[in-house]
């Protein structure tokens, strides 16, 4: 994209794009609709999500971005209780609500997928261009 898009836009496109994908009414899906809990989204649902959203945004989203489970770096197919605090740290810039766990070291992988928004994905897709940008 040459030009910026304002957070407004972008977020009626992700709106429309969730819509499309989950096959809901755009008036379904608000800004605070959580995919899983109000959406019913699943995994699949998930890869459909990340593939649109790359191409229409031009970005590169990393399966993991939306899905701390699928890797936790440096442990291999290990499968980890609790997410390492760099995993953590990097998700909290666009879910903020896990800021509001008790404790930050004890957050599990399956806790992740239900906290993500249509506003969250615009909090990551904004990150990633920021970061394609310099």
């Amino acid at each position: 994209m040459n030009e910026p898009l304002k957070r407004d836009q972008s977020l009626e496109i992700i709106r429309t794009i969730v819509a499309e994908c989950l096959a809901r009414d755009i008036s379904e899906v608000l800004p605070e609709s959580r995919l899983i809990g109000d959406l019913a989204a699943d995994s699949l649902d998930f890869v459909d999500l990340i593939f649109t959203l790359e191409k229409r945004f031009g970005v590169q989203l990393r399966q993991n971005d939306l899905n701390p489970m699928s890797r936790v770096p440096g442990q291999g197919s290990v499968i980890v209780e609790f997410l390492p605090a760099e995993v953590v740290s990097r998700l909290l810039p666009w879910l903020p609500e896990l800021a509001l766990a008790s404790d930050l070291s004890r957050i599990r992988p399956g806790q992740v997928l239900p906290l993500v928004t249509v506003e969250s994905l615009w909090c990551l897709l904004e990150q990633k261009m920021k970061t394609a940008s310099t």
